[in-house]
């Protein structure tokens, strides 16, 4: 009996567990080689943390104009390197600090969406991933820009988003289904 046993764990090792941990690594390169970089509309992206080396790609390439950073300002590398690589290309720096654990107020929503439509566009939205509180900024932006409830470029596992077993993320997903409901 347990060599039946070992022999069905090896076979769902070898080809269940190892393809999706292949599959789990390849996408995380992705995400650190790229950046995350999706287009929301001809004037949004959406990203992750960009880089040094990819930063001034996106940057140049989509003539971007002005950067919201949802993580909020702070004292770290990352952060040093994006205002002084804004700084040095004219670019506006929003700093828009969210949680992505927690439900974000309706009035801070109705903020992020005007700070949205007041910067200068190209307009880049970014966190750390580009997944959750990048989704959420997407979609209320495409949510009130066209009234599309469900929005292609908010919410979804392509982008990283993953509020599913325990996942405090999920906050992003509750945010948006009260902001659809009360506006």
């Amino acid at each position: 009996m347990i060599q039946i046993v070992l022999h069905l764990f090896k076979k769902v090792l070898r080809y269940v567990l190892v393809p999706l941990l292949v599959i789990a690594l390849l996408w995380s390169a992705y995400f650190l080689l790229y950046g995350n970089f999706h287009k929301v509309d001809k004037d949004i992206y959406r990203s992750a943390q960009l880089f040094s080396h990819n930063m001034p790609y996106y940057i140049e390439k989509h003539k971007i104009k002005s950067i919201i950073n949802l993580r909020g300002e702070s004292k770290r590398s990352w952060y040093k390197n994006e205002i002084a690589f804004a700084k040095e290309h004219n670019i506006t720096m929003i700093d828009y600090g969210i949680g992505d654990r927690e439900m974000l107020p309706l009035n801070k929503m109705d903020a992020l969406l005007d700070i949205m439509k007041k910067a200068p566009k190209p307009l880049l939205i970014h966190c750390k991933a580009g997944a959750d509180r990048t989704s959420l900024a997407s979609a209320l932006y495409v949510y009130d820009k066209t009234g599309d409830k469900n929005p292609s470029m908010g919410f979804s596992l392509r982008y990283g988003h993953f509020p599913w077993l325990g996942s405090k993320t999920v906050a992003m997903d509750k945010s948006f289904a009260e902001y659809k409901q009360k506006r």
